[in-house]
């Protein structure tokens, strides 16, 4: 997980009970000074006006439904629609489900989408609705600004431009306000409560005669012009599944007590809280005699009769559980404790035995149903002048006068977690096992499942989806619907973590529901659990349709080495599952598109895919991006905030020559080359500072230029005492130097000749500084830091990466590592004891090993790191060499294009060369390579080999017509 920073502001209103933080004008506003605006192709829809319910609205995570109804004696010719929303939509023609969008956009540059709706037209009448989501809220996805959807097209000579008079406008309070976000980047999960829905409203037959006319913003011009979605839209296909689906009966174990307090802003810019903040709360329990109950409970500090109660679970590996002894006296017992805002809705639970006869009174009335009192959330300066002096725990009486005093919670406020709920069932003795194919249409009937049943289904390895179910039978049930990438120990519960609760919840007020969420899910096992049934109930269809970004699996791999084959495939998987509008770090957690990440994704797409438009569009967000006060790309885009990463930044150059080096396209990096230029030049200065021009790792303390969050990040994921990331740093400057190169490429073909002088200047200053004041003779490698405390592979495969080191210091790096580097692990056989390098940081390692001419020692690497990972199960690559994190990284499914590149011996020449292939295998272990490899201009490279006789054999090399090639021995 990226390393976050909170920064505080405050502001105050009051909604229900609680008291909360809005969002007030100076954090809607955005600026855009240093964005350069692209007027070839933006349109301002002359017509059109953006429409909403009301004539403005910023809050929290709101839903309006739209309808545009009309009559067709015919099929026109012509029928384009063309939308936007902020901050996302789904579009349905006749009850149909079309498609999603917006692609992830700043509001200066909102991006429409054009559809052809004729296949989906039919004459007599018709309708077109669409439900857009403003999320309101800091998501690793968006950028706050204020709802609102504009539309225009015809269909035929029915004009569709959005106005007060064409298009009809509800707000759908369906969907729950305050609900825990999806993660700490994501936006809210869904509480759909399906007695507030306009039933069939998307549908031809629906009166909305009831409904007004939509609203035009009084603000029209909090977006700037528009351009069309460049790239395609999400797959839509069906997901095609033959695994076995587990179903489980309920147990009813455990009286449940919970509350819910709503802190929105948690994970905003401008959080208020500090990080101090608690929640207190406290109740009386009732037990009729003395007894030992062990009851089950999450997150925080609690104390019974004035002692502290202490917890045995590992939440952070058991799922959301922990479990505490609780000794009762007869009678009342006093019940007070304090929880940290671990989430924007922080929902709490209890679970008690059913058997203890145990009851939560906080009045000490069990009929008045007031089961907790709660304190008020305080913003960080009260807080900690009100709260902090208090010793603990609070006294019975008192009353919290001086800090906002406490809030009843009734039984009828309980919290909407499925999450924690479905990580605490009991199941009662496995009924039985079917295909997935087979619960369609598949009864339970309520004798066998009274208390309500559990459903695992594993979609086998990680997609990013929509889930779309029909079950009958479900009147006044609630059906939770949680997401996972891992199960728990006994392989039935998913294993969900606290700062990712990937859980919806439907409160069924129908005999019959058809549900699909607002937003697609990241999804490898998903766990349906239908509680409360009155009857019998029937699965009419569970369906999954893809949202990943449509791509054709054009590169292939297959090799004597079984090891590396399967390697290959679980990279390509990776890669697949996180594709999105953006490249995404991870369908699951975040869905972020960082920008390491993205350029890592790049090269694994060249191999796989063969495709770029999905890496322009990237590259056009940060190139929208650039933090105010530095102009350095921000770390994951679209975002606020002083959100940036060093490293990254000087990546971001590198991702921008690699995109010109294999597509040739000019005209994109002359436009964005001032951007380009801004984020480097930060840099410049910090070297600057110094004599030797060398770059100081140490941004927290760094007193010359503010440095911001996000200084050089390094390898995250290896001991300091093997990499060290102090002081003047190898790594962080041949970074640099690295981001310099790209940049003196860029701007030779740019015929920039003074940039490509400047460039080529401090090129050759940084490299002697290197070579004289990071180069340890002693050991004949380059150290981590000026001071020498270290000396990694990283900084020596970066000093070969940029080329810095003579044939002297290259021989002797060479035959340091072949003597001394032996594997990945540092125990020589898993990670449990650390790692040389992390998967992320391995991607440039490798690329230093291949040109250092070390195939062997970048081969076992792979070997070892990846195939650790496919012998503890998993199917496609992790975040790290761990299990606990994301086991779906993309930035880690690099091995899949090197040994595209140089098992299979691919190589392209830098543009404008583009018509030349270079075949040069970098192999010697295998004995047989054949694949193909996507040219970037188009057409697929496919090449054969086989060792004979100690000799490379080439079966076949075939290229693309107009492309010449030569075999490297």
């Amino acid at each position: 997980m990226k390393r976050r920073k909170f920064i505080q502001n405050t502001s105050t209103a009051l909604i229900g009970s609680y008291s909360l933080v809005t969002y007030s004008e100076a954090l809607h506003k955005y600026t855009y000074e240093n964005m350069p605006i692209d007027n070839e192709k933006s349109i301002k829809p002359f017509n059109a006006k953006f429409i909403w319910h009301n004539d403005e609205d910023k809050k929290r995570n709101i839903y309006a439904d739209f309808r545009k109804s009309f009559k067709l004696n015919t099929i026109p010719k012509q029928n384009i629609f063309n939308i936007f929303a902020d901050t996302s939509y789904q579009l349905f023609v006749n009850g149909n489900f079309i498609s999603q969008g917006p692609i992830r956009f700043y509001p200066q540059y909102p991006v429409y989408d054009k559809y052809d709706l004729t296949k989906y037209l039919q004459t007599g009448e018709n309708v077109i609705a669409v439900k857009v989501n403003y999320f309101g809220m800091k998501t690793y996805k968006s950028v706050l600004n204020q709802a609102g959807m504009i539309c225009w097209g015809a269909v035929g000579n029915i004009n569709l431009e959005s106005n007060d008079k064409n298009w009809k406008v509800i707000s759908a309070g369906e969907h729950g306000r305050y609900v825990q976000k999806y993660s700490f980047a994501l936006n809210a999960a869904e509480l759909y409560e399906q007695s507030k829905e306009q039933k069939g409203w998307k549908n031809i037959n629906f009166d909305d005669s009831n409904w007004a006319n939509a609203t035009i913003l009084k603000n029209q011009n909090t977006w700037g012009n528009f351009t069309e979605r460049p790239i395609p839209f999400m797959s839509g296909a069906n997901i095609e599944l033959d695994t076995e689906v587990r179903m489980l009966p309920l147990l009813k174990t455990l009286n449940m007590y919970s509350f819910s307090v709503p802190i929105p802003l948690l994970f905003e810019d401008n959080s208020p809280y500090s990080r101090k903040t608690y929640i207190p709360f406290k109740t009386y329990v009732y037990s009729e005699k003395k007894q030992d109950i062990v009851v089950t409970t999450f997150w925080g500090e609690f104390w019974l009769n004035g002692e502290v109660l202490k917890t045995s679970k590992d939440f952070f590996r058991e799922g959301q559980k922990l479990t505490q002894k609780w000794k009762l006296n007869e009678g009342w017992n006093y019940l007070f404790g304090k929880i940290g805002p671990y989430s924007d809705v922080l929902n709490h639970y209890f679970g008690i035995p059913i058997e203890s006869n145990v009851y939560f009174s906080a009045d000490k009335n069990k009929a008045s149903g007031n089961i907790f009192q709660v304190g008020t959330l305080l913003h960080k300066n009260e807080f900690e002048t009100k709260m902090l002096t208090r010793s603990l725990p609070f006294a019975e009486n008192d009353a919290l006068s001086d800090a906002g005093g406490w809030k009843w919670v009734t039984s009828n406020d309980k919290a909407q977690s499925p999450t924690i709920e479905c990580g605490w069932e009991i199941f009662g003795q496995e009924f039985e096992t079917e295909t997935f194919t087979k619960i369609q249409n598949k009864k339970y009937t309520l004798s066998e499942y009274p208390e309500g049943f559990y459903l695992l289904i594993d979609l086998e390895y990680m997609h990013l989806a929509y889930p779309y179910i029909s079950l009958t039978g479900v009147k006044d049930t609630v059906i939770d619907i949680c997401y996972s990438e891992k199960l728990l120990g006994d392989k039935t519960r998913l294993q969900i973590q606290f700062n990712n609760p990937a859980g919806d919840r439907i409160l069924c007020s129908e005999d019959t529901i058809t549900w699909m969420p607002s937003h697609p899910r990241g999804i490898r096992y998903i766990g349906i659990t239908v509680r409360q049934p009155k009857s019998d109930i029937n699965i009419n269809f569970i369906k999954f349709i893809s949202a990943n970004y449509p791509v054709v699996k054009t590169g292939t791999f297959n090799s004597s080495d079984t090891l590396l084959n399967n390697i290959w495939a679980a990279c390509e998987r990776s890669q697949s599952a996180n594709m999105e509008d953006t490249y995404v770090d991870c369908s699951g957690r975040e869905r972020g598109n960082y920008l390491r990440d993205t350029v890592i994704q790049y090269h694994n797409t060249l191999a796989f895919y063969g495709v770029h438009d999905l890496f322009k569009r990237c590259l056009e967000l940060y190139a929208q991006s650039p933090e105010e006060s530095t102009g350095k790309f921000r770390a994951v885009v679209p975002n606020s905030g002083d959100y940036t990463i060093s490293d990254f930044c000087l990546n971001g150059v590198e991702g921008f020559k690699a995109y010109y080096d294999h597509t040739g396209d000019i005209d994109f990096i002359k436009k964005h080359w001032s951007v380009i230029k801004n984020n480097l030049k930060w840099f410049c200065n910090l070297s600057d500072e110094r004599e030797d021009k060398l770059l100081d790792a140490e941004w927290d303390t760094h007193k010359g230029i503010n440095a911001h969050y996000g200084g050089f990040h390094g390898d995250l994921g290896v001991p300091r005492n093997y990499m060290s990331i102090n002081g003047i740093h190898t790594a962080f400057t041949i970074t640099y130097i690295i981001a310099l190169q790209c940049a003196e490429g860029l701007a030779k073909a740019l015929g920039n000749s003074a940039d490509v002088l400047e460039y080529r200047q401090r090129i050759d200053f940084l490299s002697k500084s290197v070579n004289d004041k990071m180069w340890n003779p002693t050991l004949g490698i380059y150290a981590d830091n000026i001071t020498k405390d270290t000396h990694s592979i990283q900084a020596n495969m970066f000093a070969i990466r940029a080329g810095i080191a003579d044939k002297q210091k290259l021989d002797s790096i060479r035959d340091y590592f072949t003597k001394n580097f032996t594997s990945i692990f540092i125990n020589g056989y898993n990670p449990d004891d650390g790692v040389y390098s992390s998967p992320p940081y391995l991607f440039y390692v490798l690329d230093g090993l291949y040109k250092a001419g070390l195939e062997n020692i970048a081969e076992k690497i792979i070997k070892d790191g990846w195939g650790w990972c496919l012998m503890m199960g998993m199917k496609t690559t992790p975040e790290y060499f761990e299990l606990f994190n994301s086991l779906c990284h993309a930035w880690s499914a690099h091995p899949g294009y090197y040994l595209s590149k140089y098992v299979l011996g691919v190589q392209f020449p830098k543009a404008p060369d583009l018509k030349y292939v270079e075949i040069n295998v970098k192999t010697q272990n295998v004995q047989q390579a054949e694949g193909a490899f996507p040219h970037p201009q188009g057409g697929i490279i496919k090449v054969k080999w086989h060792m004979q006789g100690g000799k490379r054999v080439f079966d076949y090399v075939i290229v693309p017509q107009g492309v010449e090639y030569k075999i490297i021995t």
